[in-house]
């Protein structure tokens, strides 16, 4: 499935709509209702919507969603952030404790060849995350950057994605490690991506969703 829209209320306006409707349900490990739908592409094509679906789920007064701050830093941190098990900031410029990512070969990378297919930041590490005892993992596993048309277009690949409050978080930091990037190339701001690997919302979120929608 692939949705492609302007802007990134739209695009989740229609995810959560397709998932409701056409997603299939099962109870997950938390003992929650889990309506699914596999590999569901989204691209955002004007990212200076990016917040949108945030301040859609903060019109609900319902719950306190991050502020948008408390996201950058999540992604931009590169020292791990106290009461979290991860944070993609210090997986993206101290990956392991030692390899910067985004400074040491990101950026250089499309410097030197601004046509490169291997602008790859991993998040996921085999080292820490791959424990059958480790309570929490990156959504987020894994960014790709391309320079097209003058642009700088950017794509996350996300495991598991809860799409009604996991999803304007992942693509907000999306975007803010894209915007890192592309004032660091001196470049315009291109499409953004994600593409959910479990797209899935809750059935405790179904009348809220409705209401988005």
């Amino acid at each position: 499935m692939e949705i492609l829209e302007r802007n990134a209320e739209t695009a989740w306006k229609k995810v959560l709509r397709y998932v409701l409707e056409n997603g299939h349900d099962f109870t997950d490990q938390h003992e929650r209702v889990c309506r699914e739908s596999l590999n569901i592409m989204i691209t955002i094509k004007d990212v200076s919507s990016i917040t949108a679906p945030i301040e859609a789920l903060n019109s609900f007064k319902k719950w306190v969603y991050p502020p948008l701050e408390e996201l950058e830093n999540f992604a931009l941190s590169k020292k791990e952030i106290p009461g979290y098990y991860y944070n993609y900031g210090a997986r993206a410029f101290k990956f392991n404790n030692s390899m910067n990512q985004i400074d040491n070969f990101i950026i250089p990378l499309l410097k030197k060849d601004s046509t490169s297919r291997r602008a790859s930041v991993i998040f996921y590490s085999p080292e820490k995350d791959s424990s059958l005892f480790r309570k929490d993992i990156p959504g987020m596993i894994m960014m790709n950057f391309n320079i097209r048309d003058g642009k700088l277009h950017a794509t996350a690949i996300v495991r598991s994605n809860d799409l009604f409050f996991g999803w304007p978080a992942n693509v907000y930091q999306t975007f803010v490690l894209q915007n890192y990037v592309a004032k660091a190339l001196d470049i315009e701001l291109g499409s953004i991506s994600t593409i959910s690997i479990s797209a899935h919302i809750f059935e405790d979120q179904f009348d809220c969703i409705k209401e988005i929608i």
